[in-house]
């Protein structure tokens, strides 16, 4: 549909994951910035190991979470650093047009 989308690939049981929707995602500076720039955030949810999910990761050499995906207009996905931070999010999202 055009739009811009980041996909917060992770699991419940996953500590890093934890971790970083704590000190990343779920800052008030990094959802200003989402919404700002009307990019969608989207969770997928791999708890439960979902075939969906697993070849998700799979396509992107992965064999577990976390893993961030942003997804331009065009719907060209640049995979984000494992070890993301709020520095590094927001410099992705301010390339954003």
């Amino acid at each position: 549909q055009g739009k811009v989308i980041v996909v917060d690939v992770t699991a419940d049981w996953c500590i890093t994951c934890k971790v970083k929707e704590t000190i990343v995602l779920n800052q008030v500076s990094i959802k200003n910035a989402l919404e700002s720039k009307g990019i969608v955030y989207l969770k997928a949810d791999w708890t439960r190991k979902d075939e969906t999910i697993a070849n998700k990761l799979a396509q992107y050499g992965r064999t577990g979470v976390p893993l961030y995906l942003l997804y331009s207009s065009e719907g060209i996905p640049v995979i984000l650093p494992e070890l993301l931070t709020e520095d590094m999010l927001l410099s992705y999202i301010e390339t954003i047009k």
